[in-house]
């Protein structure tokens, strides 16, 4: 038996998420949306969407974004981006540890297989 836990982050609507963590993860990686958006299987326009959504709710930008040109375009996590991501993922990964925790407390006389 295994737990399952997805932290979604709400304000009034929900706005960030393992997608959009994801998202982000590969935006920064490969420095670009498009990019990001090939490995996700995610429409261009679904992923700024996303962003500009979760851009609103908060209250500042996640995305640094130059347009093409000779060199192509380029995106990049802004320094509060990297920050709220940071925080996202620390979070997630405790979460993660607990409901592991508690699988192991509530559910111990499930997971221990009889001899």
């Amino acid at each position: 038996m295994k737990e399952s836990v997805r932290l979604i982050i709400k304000k009034d609507e929900k706005f960030f998420g393992p997608g959009i963590a994801t998202l982000l993860h590969l935006v920064d990686k490969h420095g670009s949306i498009q990019a990001a958006c090939a490995m996700m299987d995610m429409s261009y326009s679904k992923a700024w969407k996303i962003i500009k959504r979760a851009d609103q709710a908060l209250g500042f930008p996640l995305l640094l974004s130059q347009n093409g040109g000779k060199e192509g375009g380029r995106s990049s996590l802004t320094e509060e981006g990297r920050r709220f991501l940071q925080c996202y993922d620390q979070m997630n990964e405790k979460l993660c540890a607990e409901a592991e925790r508690l699988l192991d407390e509530c559910f111990s006389e499930f997971l221990t297989k009889p001899e």
